[in-house]
């Protein structure tokens, strides 16, 4: 059953604050590919929120296989004095012209309802960015500590509603759903703790 019966269109964006870990928090350049670690992160929606809300994440750092490529995360080798950073965007696409917004769609795992001050785990994926190399050469060096935080571009989620996945994805065999009232205004705004990885010698 639906939740988003609160009147929202006056409502201002809430914001939603994201703890990111890595798992394990070494990597050795040469290992298996089971050795790379997992970048997991965890979502909790702004306590004063008046209701869950529901992002639509394809371009935003819970997709966090395409967020590693574009520039959504920042980087630094703290190892240096003063701190480097890493550019970690490889592509600006793929581009998606639209979403089937439908329970049992290829495109239903792209939302994610948040409930207010209560921690979600929203994305885990291999932190494959270690394995990058320039020519020859590893980005990340062997014997260096690296930082990994949020770019202004990652820090937005711009598709979101007021309401879970049941107020606004269609159902199987149900006809579209009105979300009019519910759609999002102005863009929710993500904080990210910085969280720390090493490259062992």
């Amino acid at each position: 059953m639906g939740t988003a019966s609160f009147a929202t269109i006056d409502l201002a964006s809430p914001s939603i604050s994201v703890v990111p870990t890595i798992s394990p928090s070494t990597y050795k350049h040469g290992e298996d590919e089971d050795s790379i670690p997992v970048l997991s992160l965890k979502a909790t929606l702004d306590p004063n929120a008046p209701g869950p809300v529901t992002v639509q994440s394809w371009s935003t750092i819970f997709n966090l296989g395409l967020a590693l490529k574009r520039h959504n995360f920042t980087a630094q080798d703290i190892s240096r004095d003063p701190s480097a950073d890493i550019n970690l965007e490889i592509t600006k696409g793929p581009k998606r012209s639209g979403f089937q917004r439908k329970k049992g769609s290829d495109d239903e795992k792209f939302y994610v309802t948040l409930h207010p001050a209560r921690e979600t785990a929203v994305a885990e994926h291999p932190l494959n960015i270690v394995k990058r190399t320039k020519g020859d050469m590893p980005i990340f060096e062997a014997g260096h500590r690296y930082r990994l935080g949020l770019s202004n571009e990652g820090k937005n989620i711009r598709t979101w509603w007021w309401g879970t996945t049941d107020d606004i994805l269609d159902e199987v065999d149900g006809p579209p759903k009105d979300v009019t009232g519910i759609e999002g205004c102005g863009n929710i705004i993500l904080s990210m703790e910085l969280v720390t990885f090493e490259v062992i010698e």
